[in-house]
């Protein structure tokens, strides 16, 4: 039996670990003990998963290892404050699996290397998309040779206002603690690509854009609980009416004063809605990527080409299909299995691996400590890029996280 204590009690780590933890590991997982800045969430997390687990407020953090002694610390919290409870965990003698992003700048990614490096620990970064089912059979294409050696990659995401909209309601808003969107959000999207391409990138350039959040000219209200315009804003997101987050936000709010329901647009944001980036790699290839938050529908399209073929890849395709255009005109198709569970059936496949008994990874779909480095320095990079209008050159920092 692994013991496993927490540190950031939202959403994240209570649909996506605790509860499917407690569904279906109960005899393999302990979580022993859990620490937030909001003791009323932590209230949450022990009475509906463990009433035996201690949980602790944030300044506790150190006591809550020294009294539970876990073998594993999931940190979960806001993303500039991974590195400190990364760090602090490794000194205490456990292994991290850490929620995407790993970090949200340059210095914090030598922060973690270090404590790697002195401490022995294990870091794995929790990227969940390797693990989907239609990613996965993506994986098992390119590396049987079919299209050969992939030259470039087309990659175009897209949320949609519901969804895409919930980030400017929340901390992700702010650009100090999220690193914004290229690095909360895209680090699942590049480290797909890494993956993918089993290779590191040189170089990235960037533009973004805020085009449509953070508006004040749109009629609109302080948050989504009072809002006068509830009923026809495509934004909207009642926090109250979800069962959990009411109990983990809404009647917690009263101990910190966080509110998760303020107004998409509200211009006190100054992260990016829009963004497009371009991204060499070690061994040629090249990626395009964009991403929006706003649009009608939301999914992705991703073109491989390759030396021999190319993948048509689309979450708009039915039946999970992924088509392989050959030279020559042949075509292809594949259906990649459908697997039940959160975020299309990667949490039941990343469970089985990081708490059950699949041992073997021949898609080598767990991320080491420089997998996530190699993820978030793409999103550090377009940053950097977008605020010094240049191409930013990645080899000489990666160099150093290795």
């Amino acid at each position: 039996m692994k013991k496993l204590a927490i540190v950031g009690c939202g959403s994240r780590g209570y649909f996506t670990f605790a509860k499917g933890l407690k569904e279906d590991y109960a005899d393999k997982v302990d979580i022993v003990g859990v620490c937030d800045t909001n003791i009323k969430r932590c209230e949450f997390y022990r009475d509906t998963i463990n009433p035996n687990m201690k949980i602790y407020e944030v300044k506790d953090f150190e006591t809550m290892i020294d009294e539970t002694r876990p073998d594993i610390v999931l940190v979960a919290t806001i993303d500039c404050f991974h590195h400190e409870y990364i760090v602090r965990a490794m000194r205490k003698g456990c292994d991290v699996f850490c929620e995407k992003p790993v970090t949200i700048d340059q210095e914090k990614c030598k922060i973690i290397r270090d404590a790697v490096r002195q401490t022995g620990r294990k870091l794995t970064v929790t990227f969940n998309v390797r693990f989907q089912p239609y990613f996965a059979k993506l994986k098992e294409i390119i590396a049987s040779g079919e299209i050969g050696r992939p030259l470039s990659i087309n990659y175009n995401y897209m949320l949609n206002t519901t969804h895409g909209g919930d980030y400017w309601k929340r901390w992700h808003r702010f650009m100090d603690k999220s690193g914004g969107m290229l690095l909360h959000k895209s680090t699942h999207h590049f480290d797909v690509v890494n993956w993918l391409l089993e290779d590191e990138p040189v170089s990235v350039s960037a533009q973004g854009a805020r085009l449509y959040y953070g508006n004040d000219d749109i009629e609109h209200g302080e948050r989504c609980s009072t809002c006068p315009h509830a009923k026809t804003c495509y934004s909207y997101c009642g926090e109250k009416d979800v069962e959990g987050m009411k109990e983990l936000y809404v009647n917690a709010e009263h101990v910190d004063g966080y509110e998760r329901d303020h107004c998409s647009f509200k211009s006190d944001t100054d992260i990016y809605d829009t963004m497009s980036v371009s991204v060499s790699y070690k061994k040629g290839a090249l990626l395009t990527y964009g991403i929006n938050f706003y649009s009608t529908h939301e999914g992705f399209t991703m073109d491989i080409v390759g030396e021999k073929g190319r993948i048509q890849a689309s979450s708009f395709f039915a039946d999970n299909t992924i088509i392989v255009h050959k030279r020559g005109g042949e075509e292809i198709k594949y259906h990649a299995e459908t697997v039940s569970g959160g975020h299309n059936g990667a949490d039941t496949k990343m469970f089985e691996m990081l708490f059950g008994d699949v041992k073997e990874d021949p898609l080598n779909q767990r991320a080491d400590t420089f997998e996530g480095f190699k993820s978030v320095m793409i999103g550090i990079g377009a940053n950097q890029s977008i605020k010094e209008g240049k191409r930013i050159d990645l080899t000489h920092i990666l160099n150093e996280l290795r």
